[in-house]
């Protein structure tokens, strides 16, 4: 008797959005934020998980010297602690950021 069960992920896809009342949500390098982030929505699909997010303020060097050495983490305020993702790839603007994310880690 085979009792084989297929793997699926438990959801296809997953709309998480930030910011407003819930307070601002911020990048991180080592313990130093190196930008605010008022809005953002992080994005589950087939491909992965993606960030897009309205900058309050940012500090474009260190933004890029953090992504550039993988050590870019993305925080943001929910019930009970805090979301926390790696930035694997980032794209910062004037008033706008994009990014793909690893898995989350808290």
């Amino acid at each position: 008797m085979d009792h084989a069960v297929e793997r699926r992920p438990l959801f296809e896809a997953l709309t998480i959005n930030g910011g407003g009342a819930a307070g601002p949500a911020s990048l991180v390098w080592g313990y130093r934020p190196v930008a605010t982030l008022t809005t953002w929505r992080i994005t589950k699909a087939v491909g992965g998980w993606q960030l897009t997010a309205t900058l309050a303020s940012r500090d474009r060097w260190q933004v890029e010297q953090a992504a550039k050495l993988k050590e870019l983490l993305f925080t943001a305020p929910r019930d009970r602690g805090r979301w926390c993702w790696e930035l694997v790839d980032v794209t910062v603007g004037t008033s706008e950021l994009r990014a793909i994310l690893g898995n989350p880690l808290q």
